[in-house]
């Protein structure tokens, strides 16, 4: 695994033993196979008492008590984002979750009372809903250089992978408006299928406003003729020429991020070293890969 962390202080205010007390203001279905997975657009009210830098997460405290250990259950972390514009609340105040939840049957309800405990909780929490949150935590954030506009971009995503990236983007959007001149930024996101391409309509209009500056690759796994699936690695092999040029025109660098399930990382490297084998600084640009996995 690769890493590259920015050398920037970050606090961590909250933590397990003092939480920060919280409200859900909204929950809403943004996807699903209709299989064994749904995703949840969680919005959560802080009052203006949280901070955090695009690219961390937090940790959420499921309330309950474990029936395995008879205690507390332990936090789980989730990539933050700035809220939508139709979430019709005080983004100042407020920030964003994108989960993944199972589809629990009738009869695989004994079966999930231990597993999932959190993203059960919040895909089914109501407006209004109390709800504790340690942290923020994590690096896996812009660079100055990438914040100032001096670095092409290229983001790599599966499933709730792209949540961070809705941070980048929002960030980066704000600053491009007020005259900075951003590089190219290309998104690779690998999905199942339409029905889980999360944040779609959001992505789309990022599109629109960054004026040619950024593109969107998506990868379907489970959709189209079977010429067609393929995974996220696969895209960046297919793409190889249009990823090349992100990561080697115009005389700026290129910042890689990798986010999404642990079991797509070595692949995604793999194909990452084939695309750029002929590159003049490949051990350089591997090494720089900034990676946020999860089981």
């Amino acid at each position: 695994m690769f890493y590259t962390y920015v050398q920037i202080a970050f606090h961590i205010l909250f933590t397990v033993k003092s939480p920060l007390d919280c409200e859900i203001r909204s929950v809403r279905q943004i996807g699903g196979n209709g299989i064994d997975r749904s995703f949840y657009h969680i919005v959560i009210d802080h009052q203006g008492q949280y901070s955090f830098a695009p690219g961390q997460y937090c940790g959420i405290l499921p309330p309950g008590v474990s029936s395995r250990t008879n205690r507390r259950h332990a936090p789980r972390s989730y990539s933050l984002a700035p809220v939508l514009n139709d979430d019709g609340v005080d983004g100042s105040r407020c920030f964003s979750l994108g989960i993944r939840a199972p589809i629990v049957a009738p009869g695989e309800r004994e079966r999930f009372r231990d597993i999932c405990i959190c993203s059960q909780f919040l895909s089914t929490a109501g407006s209004g809903t109390p709800v504790q949150i340690t942290g923020p935590f994590g690096k896996f954030v812009l660079s100055p250089e990438d914040l100032n506009g001096e670095t092409n971009l290229l983001l790599i995503a599966t499933g709730t992978g792209v949540v961070p990236y809705m941070g980048y983007l929002d960030t980066l959007l704000k600053s491009h408006r007020l005259g900075s001149k951003h590089g190219k930024i290309l998104l690779v996101f690998g999905v199942q299928s339409p029905d889980t391409y999360l944040y779609r309509a959001a992505l789309e209009k990022y599109v629109s406003e960054f004026y040619g500056r950024l593109q969107v690759l998506v990868s379907y796994s489970r959709h189209g003729a079977e010429s067609e699936r393929g995974y996220v690695q696969d895209m960046l092999l297919k793409e190889r020429r249009l990823v090349q040029s992100v990561c080697g025109s115009d005389g700026r660098s290129c910042s890689i991020f990798i986010c999404g399930r642990k079991s797509m990382e070595k692949a995604v490297l793999s194909s990452l070293g084939e695309v750029f084998s002929q590159h003049p600084d490949l051990d350089c640009m591997m090494s720089n890969i900034k990676v946020e996995v999860y089981e």
